[in-house]
């Protein structure tokens, strides 16, 4: 059964460490917690703040709703063939270890995006960005939870409408869905030499 806390100090929880306190909280660590605390006619009715690695938020006051840490884990291989690899994290995975596993296989079309701070799960959302390469380029498809019915959704490039640092879950979907599972389509054909000179310094 999942714990909900009361009064926690969120100062942890963000990488400026501002000390703010979330009226309620709790800690997703598989669908089910998550499929369990929807059941819960409180949680319907509270405002939502889904909290991973915490790097882009900035607390000016308590938040009076419930806090969820994401902290669903796991990375697999779902899909492949001659060229190409389908590799689907888990939302809670800490964004640039995902990147570096994915390098150390020799998986290629996220290297530029590493040291970009945060979890899988954000990365969709913001449709992040670095030297050229966004998530929209190697985006297959992500697994969500709608917050309403607690029931799975899968949605495909076209239905996440990104654009620049945009998705549909900044506007329209916006606190409707709980993104539980990314998956990524990777380059099978990227020497590792050309990856690893990406990640070192001039």
């Amino acid at each position: 059964m999942t714990q909900i806390l009361e009064n926690v100090n969120l100062k942890h929880l963000n990488t400026f460490g501002i000390e703010a306190f979330g009226k309620y909280y709790a800690e997703l660590n598989s669908i089910n917690d998550l499929q369990e605390l929807i059941q819960k006619k409180f949680f319907v009715n509270s405002d939502k703040l889904i909290v991973g690695g915490g790097s882009n938020m900035l607390f000016t006051k308590n938040f009076e709703g419930i806090v969820l840490k994401n902290n669903l884990k796991g990375i697999k291989v779902v899909k492949e063939d001659a060229e190409f690899v389908e590799v689907q994290s888990a939302a809670g995975e800490v964004w640039h270890d995902f990147v570096m596993w994915c390098i150390d296989k020799n998986y290629g079309g996220l290297e530029n995006l590493s040291l970009i701070p945060g979890c899988v799960g954000a990365s969709p959302m913001q449709n992040i960005g670095a030297y050229g390469v966004e998530i929209k380029d190697v985006f297959s498809e992500l697994e969500a939870i709608e917050i309403e019915t607690g029931k799975s959704r899968i949605f495909n490039k076209a239905q996440c409408k990104f654009g620049y640092r945009e998705s549909v879950f900044k506007h329209e979907l916006k606190n409707k869905f709980i993104i539980t599972a990314v998956t990524f389509r990777l380059s099978k054909n990227q020497s590792s030499t050309h990856l690893t000179a990406l990640l070192v310094p001039n």
